[in-house]
């Protein structure tokens, strides 16, 4: 019969491959592809839909272990996976109380798929395969951006504006994509029951029976007790700053690099052109070839400080984060020289004089590219430390560990995309370097304690 764990791993995958390189590049581009069709109101639009996704998200967490439990992880996988193709194909023909309906039902998708995801990969492994079952997972998931955003540049070709015709035709095949990831699913195999034995034995041999799982409402009174622990709260700084810098990563950055495109996008002085501080380099296309920067990056940290992560953690955690933040934060200056202030909603005009006059360069593709690169390379390195802290410190309540990462991560998350609508570049800058300044300090602090082992933590009951 072969190896049926692995085969399920490879599987489920190329199946993640496959709907998240249609997500995320979808989401990457959604606001440059809504301009198009809604005007000056399509950054809103595109920052209110996301923030919808990433705040129903964040409390779904709470009870998609109940929905996972009733439907089991393989069909769980398949019903949380049915509301990212109907997100990304309500852009084809974009209605807005569609769009935000969508997010809503992708939110609550998203949060089942990946509990189930989860449970998944742990019954489909043991302790010899999980490094290389999660490595595999983890390779074949990250290499969605560069894949899926790759694709969609060559598509696109030098087109000045995302028209009709262009948006149904990236759509059409981004809608399909990610509806091939969700039929893959279906061909997923029950997992070995050898394997399901070896989890039950691991406990057992420890004297421990296989906990039941939890209800929501214990779910959610499980994370409140742990939320009230020294090293949680500290945690939870350093969770929200991962939610900051995702959203600038991940939809932001990608819009200003799309309205530095626009040679007509001004606002306050109609004759100030923007090709004048771009000399014309900057092309829409570029928006997705930002993404595939990005996922490039992320690719690289995860392989150093992920798969080979026993290797570079022997010097502890905290360096590995303290360079992540010194990679973040000259990435946020150069992009403060490199972009104009208004970039992350449109428009172009008497302030981005003003920040022209102590400009040292003339906007550049070539830097808005490498700083993409660092964004996903630095953003690697904060969540691959993020997981590595929290499986040292809650080996006992990982469950509601993870849970409260995932809930302050998606929570600010979608605070910045509601904000990224309204600030200027500067202001998104500044919150952005105080919460990573505050994120790794908090960190390095748990770090620290956890190392001398005085973190003082206690299983929760």
């Amino acid at each position: 019969m072969g190896d049926v764990g692995l085969y399920n791993v490879v599987v489920m995958g190329v199946a993640f491959l496959c709907m998240f390189g249609a997500f995320q590049t979808s989401t990457f581009i959604e606001a440059t592809v809504l301009e198009c069709v809604f005007k000056d109101a399509g950054d809103r639009i595109a920052f209110t839909s996301v923030s919808i996704i990433y705040f129903v998200f964040a409390f779904a967490n709470s009870f998609a272990p109940a929905i996972v439990s009733f439907l089991g992880s393989r069909v769980g996988m398949f019903c949380g996976a049915i509301p990212y193709c109907l997100f990304v194909g309500c852009i084809i023909y974009p209605i807005v109380p569609v769009i935000y309906a969508c997010s809503f039902f992708l939110g609550i998708g998203a949060a089942v798929l990946w509990t189930a995801q989860g449970e998944f990969l742990t019954v489909n492994s043991n302790e010899q395969t999980m490094g290389r079952n999660t490595g595999i997972f983890w390779a074949l998931l990250q290499s969605s951006l560069v894949i899926g955003n790759g694709a969609v540049y060559f598509i696109m070709g030098d087109a000045d504006q995302i028209d009709n015709s262009l948006r149904y035709k990236l759509y059409g095949i981004l809608t399909a994509s990610c509806t091939l990831g969700a039929l893959i699913l279906l061909i997923l195999r029950k997992a070995p029951e050898s394997m399901k034995k070896d989890y039950t034995l691991s406990l057992s041999s420890s004297g421990q029976k296989a906990p039941p799982r939890p209800s929501p409402i214990q779910a959610i009174i499980s994370m409140l007790k742990l939320l009230k622990t020294k090293e949680m709260l500290l945690l939870a700084v350093c969770f929200s700053y991962t939610g900051f810098e995702l959203t600038f990563f991940s939809g932001i950055y990608g819009t200003m690099i799309g309205n530095m495109a626009d040679p007509t996008n001004t606002t306050a002085m109609p004759t100030v052109l923007l090709s004048d501080y771009t000399n014309g380099q900057f092309k829409k296309n570029q928006v997705v070839l930002a993404g595939v920067c990005v996922g490039a990056g992320e690719i690289l940290g995860g392989l150093l400080f992920g798969i080979l992560g026993k290797r570079t953690i022997k010097y502890g955690r905290d360096p590995i984060v303290l360079a992540g933040l010194i990679i973040h934060l000259a990435t946020f200056y150069v992009i403060y020289l490199n972009m104009l202030p208004r970039t992350p909603f449109g428009g172009v005009g008497f302030l981005d004089l003003l920040h022209d006059r102590n400009r040292l360069w003339n906007p550049s593709v070539a830097v808005a590219l490498v700083c993409a690169f660092t964004l996903g390379f630095g953003d690697s390195l904060f969540n691959t430390q993020v997981y590595g802290i929290i499986a040292a410190l809650y080996s006992e309540d990982s469950a509601p560990a993870y849970s409260l990462f995932k809930f302050f991560q998606s929570f600010f998350s979608g605070i910045a995309f509601l904000y990224s609508s309204y600030l200027i570049l500067e202001y998104q800058l500044i919150i952005l370097v105080v919460t990573a300044f505050l994120g790794t300090a908090c960190f390095i602090k748990v770090e620290w304690s956890l190392q001398a082992g005085r973190h003082g933590y206690e299983p929760i009951q």
